[in-house]
């Protein structure tokens, strides 16, 4: 998205007027003295796709997450469990240290480095292949986007890829920076797709999230 200030102001103004309703929580999770979403332990995500989730989620759902954060906190505290792919060391340290800090023992926070950033690169990787480990209720893929020839990297649609193949039934996926990837925003047999495009919790402009919807 445009990411001039003049742009940002404008499409928060206008997406707060289309949704009056987000303000109350647009102010209670801006940015302030450095706090980020997983200090809130809220999904870095538009919240219109967050009442969505809100609405879905239910005690016995397993989660998978490609890249974790105060998502990661948000669904455990809700969840069955939640398994969490991180590629960077640094932001795995935090997260895990945040989780046992808040016991959440139902959430497991693994850190695999990625080969590199084609497709080509990603086929024997850890990181995309443990969600071959179960099928899931929630896939969230929010993960390091990549530096590639594709304008926003191949790293999410790999990652999205395989998702619509481990998805339960009535399940959903959550595609942060849906933006980015318009190419899956069309229809889709067998699947229900929403953009949800909006203010989101520490930002002082818009986002959009897609989310996909298997249909039982």
């Amino acid at each position: 998205m445009d990411n001039s200030y003049l742009a940002k102001a404008g499409g928060l103004l206008l997406g707060l007027a289309r949704a009056p309703q987000h303000l109350p929580s647009y102010l209670r999770h801006l940015p302030l003295w450095g706090r980020q979403p997983v200090d809130y332990e809220i999904p870095w995500v538009s919240f219109g796709a967050l009442a969505f989730l809100h609405k879905f989620l239910r005690r016995e759902h397993r989660v998978f997450e490609y890249g974790g954060g105060g998502s990661t906190l948000w669904f455990a505290r809700r969840a069955r469990s939640v398994l969490t792919m991180e590629s960077h060391p640094d932001w795995h340290r935090t997260l895990t240290a945040k989780l046992a800090a808040q016991g959440l023992t139902n959430a497991v926070c693994e850190y695999h480095a990625l080969s590199g950033d084609t497709p080509a690169q990603f086929e024997h990787d850890a990181f995309f292949r443990r969600i071959e480990s179960g099928t899931w209720d929630i896939i969230l893929v929010d993960c390091y986007c990549g530096h590639s020839a594709s304008r926003y990297g191949f790293t999410r649609p790999f990652a999205l890829e395989l998702a619509f193949r481990h998805l339960n039934p009535g399940g959903l996926i959550v595609l942060d920076d849906s933006w980015m990837f318009k190419e899956f925003l069309g229809p889709r047999p067998g699947w229900r797709v929403v953009d949800f495009v909006g203010p989101g919790p520490c930002r002082y402009g818009v986002t959009s999230t897609a989310i996909f919807e298997k249909l039982a």
